[in-house]
């Protein structure tokens, strides 16, 4: 019972700091087209971005780089309950955003 305890409050979680990087970067995510927008950059951010990101020091490339941060860490969480047999879901921001990871 506590790990789907754990994952739920970890997906949670994720969600919490990926509502709050939307807050910084000033994007609303019941804006559909935004989140299309977003979801596009989020597809073809690698590593190398983060790191030019961060060596940049400007604050919207690296709240950017933070944001998919936590979208990868939300898929891998997601995918390590369904791994165990447990189904975890996001809320009205992931979904928001993350039906447009899949498009």
């Amino acid at each position: 019972m506590s790990q789907i305890e754990n994952h739920y409050h970890e997906v949670v979680h994720i969600e919490t700091e990926i509502q709050r990087k939307m807050i910084a970067l000033g994007l609303d995510w019941h804006n559909e087209q935004a989140m299309k927008q977003l979801a596009s950059e989020c597809k073809v951010f690698h590593e190398d971005d983060a790191q030019s990101a961060y060596a940049s020091h400007e604050r919207e490339r690296i709240t950017k780089a933070e944001l998919f941060g936590l979208v990868s860490l939300m898929l891998s969480t997601m995918e390590n309950a369904a791994l165990e047999g447990r189904v975890v879901h996001g809320g009205e921001i992931w979904k928001a955003f993350g039906i447009h990871l899949y498009n």
